[in-house]
């Protein structure tokens, strides 16, 4: 899968000619095995039955003959008359190696021609940046987490489990395990709150537009090539005087540690000048080489809204006549001054007549409804394909099933420009990578290979030769222009669930709750406690928003932790597509007021109250433990070395690992014996110290297990069917909290309240420790669920999976049953994934090896957070989490005995900036 120019590699299972399940590819380099929420709900998108369908020439529909004759003969007129200079193309950034080929050789046919990238992910900051640091050259960033002992992240959300983070994400959970060695530091500077906020140690509320400042005192302060453009900083930001203590810390823990062995990130919202001083601080350390390396970008060209403007002023003066659009939807998704949309517009461009617009997309969207022609697009399980990884990896792509919905791959629609004979997309990539390996040897079987393995070796990117010029790069600092002054900051943030709305249309991911706010099929002006209060907001009021001459009507939410005087919106909302009728109207456009000036923060923003409110639909309405031990954390020296407090509150929460020895409770025999020849014992271990909510495991459930989607209006009465949820809780003050995340699904307890309460014997248990669900037997009398103390248990109260399509219903999987009406559901420890190995094992006569078993959310998970195997076998890892000291049983005291263990998380806290860290908790903060 390529997510605006990065590739990650994905493992499918396909079932009867039908893809039914995505995976991680544990082969290829980069996300070794891990899939984020996008790629678990890339699957969805397949079968949506809102996919467009039909070729179309305006509103009639035509055959692709006719399309590429047109395109033939337009293309060999403009290569005889002026060299296609008034051919355009936009289209992503383009990380596929065919796809750079072909762009290539239609250059040499239309030699005045020019491809424009552009991605609303746009790396033009940071690309900006490095390309002054190397004299122009199209440079990446490669990061090392797993060598950094202290991380200083400059408003980089790094740990979102985006395609380029994934590996990033394990490196940092590695060094967060207290069996893995010393722990690293993370500290955070940023406006709202972010997954990567919420693993911090220490986080520091700022404006997006005070970063520059945290970072110009950070480079001030390590000396060497950071100091001379700290300086050039010095007129453009002050550090505020609540900052100093904090940058102080940071400054004196990074010089403290080894050289090399420190990591500075900036994120992709700040500017250049953040990102050279990010850079800076990096070499003045010692981290070049290290922790930080620098290789040739699979991206080469500059993408970006500067291409945006170029293109858009090309069409206003009247030199473009042709057009071709295959970047996502970039009507909806670029900022509303753009003008794009009025220049593609009939109706506000009189000139309009004389361009002819060609756009291909998954679905008939915002962009669709102005082209000239418009080409479904295959999915990328359709069709052959190939890319890059960030580190330069390449992934070839093979097809899992045939085209649902007459959908063209864009190779075969870019290589209509070249007037050759048709050749399918399987056959222009072959004879690509064939072209690529001449003299190498055997290509058939160095094919078959890269097939199989899904990843090509040797191909990642080369370093880069010479050092950094950070004179070059002054001009970055010196020329940053100031956001205006106002009443509030305005930020633009991309939405956990539906990114830049290109997922809008997948229900599983509308419904999936923010991992902050724990709101689903919404987005919402955020706002701190404090400012809400001083503009006298409620959560769920409706307010104006106002920002450079332009305004809209929002509701307003309340988080913990938010910057004070600012509001963030999530973009991705508000669509208004033609037949995307999940996504249409769901939320609201915060492009509307978005600007090219200043596409990600700025100044001069106000937010008035005005009449009415807006009902939001939320999984979870609190955030406070209410003093009881749910999902705890603590500062290693406390775990290490436990006040008297603390080891009455571990007393509390850990149990006996060999069930039936406390409480004179009578245990179950699981000897080996005639009803469990193997001893299997299945148990699970979720580490919170890993886990950093990025809900992956949610995805990854609601796929492996069929389970359905309710909508809004179902969510808002506490209907959800996910049967994994994460809680999230705060702790501390409510302007300024620490974060912690705390996955929960069945904990499959030994003594089981539900299995009690059952008139029809519906929630037995196993004799290997499962409490199973025998969907025949419930009818729905739902004591069980008022039981559960742990309210893991779902109901369904309506049918939620009648009057599915045909298509729809090639997306369940045929291995777990779709349920009906009337049946209470919940996890089940993938029990079909245990038969289906088992299966296997019996045939050859052995016990199931742990790492051919894994649950859905285990293995899709990033940070290795969840564990899962045998408890009967001292060796396997999920024992060993058991035995841990850092285990605990949730609820422990009720005395149902959960099979699930949580392992407390640990932080590393500053002694400089919190030393009374042991006192707080001890004084009972959770």
């Amino acid at each position: 899968m390529t997510l605006a120019g990065h590739t990650s590699g994905l493992l499918i299972t396909a079932r009867e000619g039908r893809p039914v399940k995505i995976e991680g590819n544990p082969d290829h380099p980069v996300n070794q095995g891990a899939a984020g929420p996008w790629e678990q709900a890339f699957l969805l998108s397949l079968y949506d039955p809102s996919r467009a369908r039909v070729l179309r020439q305006g509103k009639s529909p035509r055959a692709l003959r006719a399309l590429r004759e047109e395109l033939v003969n337009a293309t060999s007129k403009a290569a005889a008359n002026d060299g296609g200079s008034r051919v355009r193309f936009l289209s992503e950034p383009g990380n596929s190696p065919l796809t750079g080929d072909l762009r290539s050789r239609i250059l040499k046919k239309l030699p005045n021609a020019r491809f424009h990238s552009y991605t609303a992910q746009t790396h033009d900051t940071q690309d900006e940046a490095l390309r002054a640091l190397f004299g122009g050259q199209p440079v990446s960033a490669v990061y090392d987490f797993a060598q950094a002992d202290i991380v200083l992240s400059l408003d980089a959300d790094f740990l979102e489990s985006r395609p380029e983070n994934l590996g990033y994400a394990r490196q940092f959970a590695n060094r967060r395990d207290p069996n893995n060695g010393p722990l690293n530091r993370l500290y955070v500077a940023e406006a709202r709150f972010s997954i990567t906020g919420g693993m911090a140690d220490h986080r520091l509320r700022v404006k997006s537009q005070d970063v520059l400042a945290v970072a110009a005192a950070v480079a001030q302060a390590v000396g060497g090539p950071a100091a001379s453009l700290a300086g050039a900083a010095a007129n453009k930001a002050s550090l505020k005087s609540d900052h100093t203590a904090w940058v102080q810390a940071v400054v004196a823990d990074l010089r403290a540690a080894r050289p090399g062995r420190t990591l500075v990130v900036a994120g992709e919202r700040q500017p250049a000048a953040v990102h050279a001083l990010a850079h800076a601080i990096n070499a003045a350390l010692g981290n070049t080489g290290t922790t930080v390396k620098y290789v040739q970008s699979s991206i080469a060209e500059q993408e970006g809204l500067s291409q945006v403007r170029a293109l858009v002023e090309d069409i206003t003066a009247g030199r473009v006549d042709t057009l071709v659009i295959t970047s996502w939807n970039p009507v909806f998704s670029v900022p509303a001054d753009t003008g794009l949309k009025e220049l593609l517009d009939p109706a506000t461009n009189p000139n309009r007549g004389n361009l002819t617009v060609i756009y291909t997309g998954l679905y008939e969207d915002e962009t669709s409804q102005y082209a000239d022609w418009f080409v479904p697009a295959a999915h990328p399980l359709e069709t052959w394909s190939d890319g890059r990884s960030f580190d330069g990896t390449v992934a070839i792509a093979q097809p899992l099933i045939q085209p649902l919905y007459n959908g063209v791959p864009e190779s075969e629609l870019l290589a209509m420009f070249l007037d050759e004979p048709y050749r399918p997309a399987y056959q222009m990539l072959r004879d690509y990578w064939q072209g690529q390996s001449e003299g190498q040897g055997d290509f058939e079987a160095r094919w078959e290979s890269w097939v199989s393995d899904g990843a090509i070796p040797g191909t990642q990117a080369a370093p880069v030769q010479g050092a950094p010029d950070f004179g070059a790069a002054s001009a970055l600092v010196t020329g940053y222009t100031a956001p205006a002054t106002g009443e509030l900051e305005i930020n633009f943030v991309y939405d956990y669930k539906v990114f830049d709305g290109r997922f809008g249309n997948n229900s599983w991911l509308q419904e999936l709750p923010d991992p902050i706010t724990k709101m689903t099929w919404d987005n919402a002006a955020l706002l701190s406690p404090e400012t809400a209060k001083r503009l006298s907001l409620e959560p769920g009021d409706l307010a104006e928003l106002t920002y450079g001459g332009r305004k809209m009507t929002v509701p307003v939410w309340i988080t913990p932790g938010h910057a004070d005087d600012t509001v963030t919106m999530a973009l991705g909302y508000g669509r208004d597509g033609l037949h995307e009728q999940v996504a249409k109207a769901v939320g609201f456009n915060a492009n509307a007021v978005r600007t090219v000036k200043a596409p990600w923060f700025d100044g001069g923003a106000t937010l008035t109250k005005v009449r009415g409110s807006y009902k939001f639909s939320l999984t979870q309405t609190h955030w406070r433990m209410e003093n009881r031990p749910l999902a705890l954390d603590m500062p290693l020296s406390e775990l290490k070395n436990p006040s008297i407090a603390t080891q009455h509150t571990l007393h509390r929460v850990k149990s006996e690992l060999k069930f039936g020895v406390q409480d004179n409770l009578p245990a179950f025999d699981y000897n080996k014996g005639p009803d469990n020849p193997q001893g299997y014992k299945w148990g699970m271990a979720i580490d919170l110290s890993r886990c950093t909510g990025c809900s992956a495991c949610v995805i990854a459930c609601q796929a492996e297990n069929n389970i359905p989607v309710v909508g809004k209006q179902q969510v808002s009465v506490s209907r959800e069917m996910q049967w994994l949820r994460i809680d999230r809780y705060f702790e501390g003050s409510e302007s300024d909290p620490r974060m912690v995340m705390q996955p929960v699904m069945c904990v499959h307890c030994e003594k089981a309240p539900c299995e009690y309460v059952c008139p029809v014997n519906a929630t037995v248990h196993s004799d290997e420790g499962l409490n199973d669900m025998v969907y025949n037997r419930c009818v729905g009398t739902r004591y069980c669920s008022n039981n559960c103390p742990y309210k893991v248990r779902r109901f369904n109260y309506l049918h939620y999976t009648a009057d599915k399509t045909a298509t729809e219903k090639m997306l369940m999987n045929p291995d777990v049953t779709v349920r009906n009406r009337g049946v209470m559901e919940k996890c089940t420890y993938c029990v079909q994934r245990i038969e289906r190995v088992r299966i296997d094992a019996r045939v050859e006569k052995r016990l199931i090896n742990e790492k051919e078993l894994q649950t859905a959310c285990q293995q899709t998970c990033p940070t290795q957070a969840i564990t899962f195997g045998s408890l009967n076998d001292p060796q396997q890892r999920v024992t060993q989490l058991h035995e841990d000291e850092r285990a605990y049983k949730l609820l422990h005291e009720l005395g149902t005995r959960p099979r699930t263990a949580h392992l407390i998380r640990v932080r590393n806290p500053n002694p400089a900036l919190e030393p009374a860290a042991s006192a707080a908790a001890n004084q009972g903060s959770h």
